[in-house]
C-alpha cells in the first residue's frame, strides 16, 4: 500500500520548475508570441504595398561559374531583388506563408506555457493535456510545411516572371524546393509526447483506483 501511495504522489505532484522560473518562462513566451504577431502583420502589410526585398532562386546557367581559391568553383543559385510592388497573387502567397509560420510559432509558445504551468502545478498529467499537445504537434507539422510550400511557390513564380529562372511549360501551381522536414519531425515528436502524457494520465487513474 505504501509503494502505491508513493507512485500516486510521484505522478500527481511533480514540481520541476519553481513558480518564479515558470512565471519568467511564461512571460518570455508571451512576449515572443506578441513580437512574432507584430512582425507577421508588418510583413503582410509591406508585401501588399510598397517596395519588397526578396531572395529569389536564380538559374545557374544565366551566370558563369567563378573560380575561387583552393580550386573551388562558385555557382550562383540565388539573387536578391528589390520589387517595387509585388503581384497580387504572389503577395497573397507570401502573406499566407507568413501566417502559417506564425501559427507554428504560436503552437510552440502554447506548449511552453502549458508545460511551464503543469511543471509547477500538482498535476502534471492533467486532463486534456495529451489532446492539447497532440493537436499542437499536428498543427505545427501542417502549418510549418504549408509555410515552406507557399513561400517556395511565390518566390519561384516571381523568379519566372522576372526572368531570373526559366519559365516551365504550362502553369505550375506548387513548387517544393529545399524542403526542410524539421517541422514534420518536431510535430511527430509532439504527437509521441502526447502519447506519453496519455499513458501517464491512464497510469495515474489506474493507481488511484487501486488505493
Amino acid at each position: 500500500m505504501g509503494s502505491k501511495r508513493k507512485i500516486i504522489d510521484s505522478l500527481a505532484r511533480v514540481s520541476v520548475l519553481s513558480r518564479v522560473d515558470s512565471a519568467v518562462l511564461i512571460v518570455v513566451s508571451v512576449a515572443v508570441a506578441i513580437a512574432a504577431s507584430v512582425s507577421t502583420a508588418s510583413t503582410i502589410i509591406s508585401n501588399g504595398s510598397g517596395e519588397v526585398v526578396l531572395r529569389l532562386p536564380l538559374d545557374p546557367s544565366t551566370r558563369e561559374s567563378e573560380a575561387l581559391d583552393l580550386g573551388a568553383v562558385a555557382h550562383v543559385s540565388q539573387v536578391q531583388v528589390s520589387v517595387p510592388v509585388l503581384p497580387e497573387y504572389e503577395a497573397s502567397l507570401l502573406g499566407w506563408s507568413a501566417a502559417m509560420n506564425l501559427v507554428a510559432v504560436l503552437c510552440v509558445v502554447l506548449l511552453l506555457v502549458l508545460l511551464a504551468y503543469r511543471l509547477t502545478s500538482s498535476m502534471l498529467f492533467g486532463p486534456r493535456t495529451a489532446v492539447i499537445v497532440g493537436s499542437a504537434g499536428m498543427l505545427l507539422a501542417i502549418s510549418g510545411s504549408a509555410a515552406q510550400i507557399l513561400d517556395s511557390t511565390a518566390k519561384n513564380r516571381l523568379a519566372e516572371e522576372l526572368g531570373a529562372a526559366p519559365a516551365r511549360a504550362g502553369e505550375t501551381l506548387l513548387y517544393i524546393s529545399e524542403f526542410n522536414p524539421a517541422h514534420l519531425v518536431a510535430g511527430g515528436a509532439l504527437v509521441l509526447l502526447a502519447g506519453v502524457f496519455q499513458f501517464g494520465r491512464r497510469l495515474q487513474r489506474d493507481t488511484e483506483g487501486l488505493v
